[in-house]
């Protein structure tokens, strides 16, 4: 199974640069999303190197779908 951050090797051949200070630099040039972790490596998350790459569309899920419609509704029309 695959890591959720990629590794030294995968940053290193996606920026071409094993430094990590021109690793940042080249990410933050293409306005890619990273963390630092406390040593200063830039974390890159695979999700978003996928998306970033074409590999996957994002998808936004709707916190906050519209209600269904209900299959039928009672005609009160006859009632007193």
């Amino acid at each position: 199974m695959e890591a959720e951050i990629l590794s030294d090797d995968e940053l290193a051949d996606l920026t071409g640069y094993k430094h990590r200070a021109h690793q940042r630099k080249w990410l933050k040039d293409r306005n890619w999303v990273f963390i630092e972790s406390r040593g200063g490596r830039p974390l890159v998350g695979r999700m978003f190197a996928r998306m970033k790459l074409g590999m996957v569309s994002p998808t936004i899920a709707d916190p906050n779908p519209p209600p269904t419609r209900p299959a039928w509704t009672p005609d009160y029309s006859r009632v007193n």
